[in-house]
């Protein structure tokens, strides 16, 4: 039901859209409800968009500390490979 593919210029405009609707929906400044309404509104567009903020960090980090792996694991088998080269050198 919530799983419908959004067009990407909309996804990365939502926390926008919802900050500046919220700010609108204050600057009315109607009743309580509406204070209340532009409030939630900022709020959401603020955690969505830190949300996404955090989880871009880190895959970010991951895709890093991934490459760090790879390249810890070619020198290992690079030394491994030239230990076993040496030894049967030796022999």
């Amino acid at each position: 039901m919530f799983n419908v593919h959004k067009p990407d210029w909309l996804y990365e405009a939502l926390p926008y859209v919802y900050g500046l609707a919220g700010v609108v929906t204050i600057a009315n400044r109607g009743s309580a409800l509406s204070m209340l309404s532009g409030g939630l509104l900022v709020s959401a567009g603020l955690f969505i968009w830190w949300m996404r903020r955090s989880h871009r960090k880190s895959q970010k980090r991951m895709k890093s500390d991934r490459k760090a792996a790879q390249r810890r694991t070619a020198q290992v088998a690079e030394s491994v490979r030239q230990e076993i080269e040496r030894r049967r050198n030796e022999g």
